[in-house]
């Protein structure tokens, strides 16, 4: 299977640009919707399967809010990741930036605001 996407960013007054190719072969793909409760300071979401490096070169992660603090780290590695805005990684290449020793497992979240907030996880796996 394919995927197909299209990012796009317009700055008023100034430059756009629009970017939808190439097109990603994916042999699969999971995806996650949970709620992250408020004052949580350790969340675990469980993500996908594979464990090679370089297996998932997709993984985008959207909030259904950004105005309270929430961030996560990959697996065991120590960085923490503001989620202040949707996070799209795309390519095997971007994907490694959370996690260059595998393909990213599980996300840790910390939700230091007091309400809770709905995340959803797409990750897609190589063909």
């Amino acid at each position: 299977m394919n995927l197909t996407w299209q990012f796009q960013a317009a700055v008023e007054g100034g430059p756009s640009v629009t970017i939808n190719q190439p097109n990603l072969p994916i042999s699969g793909y999971d995806v996650v919707t949970v709620t992250v409760p408020g004052s949580t300071s350790s969340f675990p979401v469980l993500v996908q399967p594979s464990s090679g490096s370089g297996d998932v070169i997709l993984m985008v992660i959207t909030a259904d809010k950004y105005d309270t603090p929430l961030s996560f780290t990959v697996d065991a590695i120590a960085t923490s990741h503001v989620l202040d805005g949707p996070h799209v990684l795309l390519g095997g290449g971007a994907v490694s930036l959370l996690n260059s020793a595998a393909s990213p497992q599980k996300l840790i979240f910390k939700n230091t605001g007091t309400n809770d907030i709905e995340i959803q996880i797409l990750a897609g796996r190589k063909a």
